[in-house]
């Protein structure tokens, strides 16, 4: 057999810094991924790119929901989100959502559409019968109709907005989730505007939460890929702690396995397992969202 030789390494090559890696401190926060990939809407700049055909990550099922809440119980979890997809096309996802409150609270992540007053009512018989809480955050990409719609679709700001309506007149604490289109600097401002909206939806207090925007997915194709240049290196770190990113504290369960976070679901390299027991490691910043996180010092949690 031929092989081709080697060859060396010219002396203008760029240096290749070493990938930094995150220590795993400890499990703080379990993700699920109850909806899976499935959601009911199309928006254009999603990192998942869920949207209503898309069955790359099944929904969870109630029995997988339960065993790693075992796990996660085992490794001193305090606090649980699921998200999807889109975690109300779950089937199962009352009777998820009552055995997670079983085991601590928990965090649901939606777009608000499928919250009428029925279901919300429902979800207040659970909470009822639960001795932990039960959050929801919600998520639009603008707090004009119009320009919602033009990323989401039509009617989904109304279904959104109604909501949000029957969740605060049921007494839920409820967050408001928005992907960042303005200047950062300009955050004090939108976080005024935010919460003035929520209390005109009837949730007097009401949390904003605003998130940049990962270079994945459908905004992989709407505004651009990442940048070569775009990676962390070990000086991200040198006056920052690496462990202020949220996975040195959290892991994500899929139906199929383990992941180090929420943002890379659907990268085969963050699949770190099969159960949280085989996750309990350091991980390497390899990805450019890993980037964004640093730069943003964001953290997927309320």
């Amino acid at each position: 057999m031929d092989f081709v030789p080697r060859q060396p390494i010219p002396e203008t090559a760029p240096v290749v810094e070493r990938i930094p890696e995150v220590p795993f401190t400890g499990l703080q926060t379990l993700w699920l991924q109850v909806g899976g990939t499935l959601c009911n809407l199309s928006c254009n700049h999603c990192f998942i790119s869920c949207h209503p055909e898309n069955h790359n990550i099944p929904m969870m099922t109630l029995g997988k929901v339960r065993a790693h809440l075992e796990e996660a119980k085992a490794q001193g979890v305090q606090d649980i989100y699921i998200t999807g997809g889109e975690v109300f096309l779950n089937p199962q996802i009352m009777e998820i959502l009552e055995a997670i409150l079983e085991y601590g609270p928990c965090h649901a992540l939606t777009n608000g559409t499928t919250l009428n007053k029925k279901r919300v009512e429902q979800l207040k018989e659970i909470q009822a019968r639960s001795r932990h809480p039960l959050h929801f955050r919600v998520s639009l990409d603008s707090l004009d109709e119009k320009e919602n719609d033009s990323v989401r679709g039509e009617n989904s700001f109304r279904q959104a907005t109604e909501g949000i309506r029957n969740l605060s007149a049921a007494g839920f604490p409820t967050h408001l989730t928005l992907v960042r289109s303005w200047d950062e600097d300009d955050d004090p401002i939108m976080e005024k505007k935010t919460l003035q909206f929520l209390s005109d939806l009837g949730a007097p207090n009401g949390q904003a939460k605003f998130l940049p925007g990962f270079l994945m997915g459908e905004l992989e194709k709407t505004a651009r890929e990442y940048h070569a240049h775009e990676r962390v290196t070990e000086a991200c770190f040198e006056n920052w702690p690496i462990t202020n990113l949220q996975c040195s504290s959290s892991r994500m369960a899929t139906e199929d396995g383990v992941y180090v976070c929420p943002i890379l679901v659907e990268e085969p390299s963050a699949r770190m397992g099969a159960n949280i027991s085989d996750t309990l490691r350091p991980y390497p910043l390899s990805h450019s969202a890993c980037y964004t996180c640093r730069i943003s010092g964001m953290s997927c949690k309320s």
